[in-house]
């Protein structure tokens, strides 16, 4: 059997508390999902990868200000990863690659924000790097943009994901799976 973790992408104050723009859509959804899916996981064992987008000072995602901390409900536990990334991919200019690998993972289901640049994109590396990809099709978000509703931008987010070879799967299915390895 394959090695499974799960990668939670930018689950991060800034987008939710109003401060700097508005939450992203379905803000309660993202953080019901991905509790159950970081739930699943460590009920069952499997490595929880949280990342973590950073910038520098005076930019949103300034390191060490309150905004950048993750979601008060989605925070790693003892053992968890995390991978602080400064470009879209968390696989750039990181060492989540050898990470991955030192743990014997070839199965990914990433969660997170934001739909249509980490989550793309991460997910776009790990498939080109040869990782096994399941989208939580539920399980990420975004805001609306360029005349596009947040909805529109993570269906379309979701089918180019599946035409390149990630897997489409529901919070439900994906933890179920997860609980059924515990």
């Amino acid at each position: 059997m394959s090695i499974t973790a799960l990668l939670v992408i930018d689950v991060q104050r800034i987008a939710f508390d109003g401060i700097l723009f508005p939450p992203i859509d379905r803000p309660e959804d993202l953080v019901s999902n991905a509790r159950l899916l970081v739930d699943a996981a460590h009920d069952s064992g499997t490595p929880v990868i949280f990342v973590q987008h950073c910038e520098g000072v005076g930019q949103p995602f300034e390191v060490g200000m309150p905004r950048w901390e993750f979601h008060d409900k989605i925070t790693p536990m003892a053992g968890d990863l995390i991978i602080r990334k400064y470009a879209s991919s968390a696989f750039e200019n990181t060492d989540l690659d050898a990470k991955l690998r030192a743990l014997g993972v070839r199965d990914l289901v990433v969660c997170g924000l934001q739909s249509e640049l980490c989550v793309s994109n991460t997910s776009k590396s790990a498939l080109t790097l040869g990782f096994n990809v399941r989208v939580v099709s539920d399980g990420h978000s975004t805001w609306p943009s360029n005349g596009q509703s947040s909805k529109a931008i993570v269906e379309r987010v979701n089918s180019e994901l599946q035409s390149l070879g990630a897997v489409l799967e529901s919070t439900a299915r994906i933890a179920s799976i997860l609980y059924a390895r515990a």
